[in-house]
């Protein structure tokens, strides 16, 4: 029973990470010039760094997105023991 919760919350902490990081993609694309070559990826987030430099939302990400795979990998070892 336990494995299931962790389970869902694992699958929503990564759900949270990765909306949370698309947000920051988009904040740091809008913070860009118009006639600014086009950002993908990494550099985006880059970007997004350099724009915003005192904020904590890239730790966030990074805590969300890997506490939520710690979170889904122990639920799915206590589901199906090998």
């Amino acid at each position: 029973m336990a494995a299931n919760w962790l389970i869902i919350a694992g699958f929503v902490l990564l759900v949270l990470g990765f909306g949370l990081r698309t947000i920051m993609m988009m904040r740091s694309s809008d913070a860009t010039a118009p006639e600014a070559r086009v950002l993908h990826g990494r550099e985006l987030l880059k970007q997004y760094r350099s724009a915003f430099p005192r904020s904590s939302t890239p730790f966030l990400t990074r805590g969300l997105l890997f506490g939520g795979m710690v979170l889904l990998l122990a639920g799915l070892a206590l589901q199906h023991p090998w």
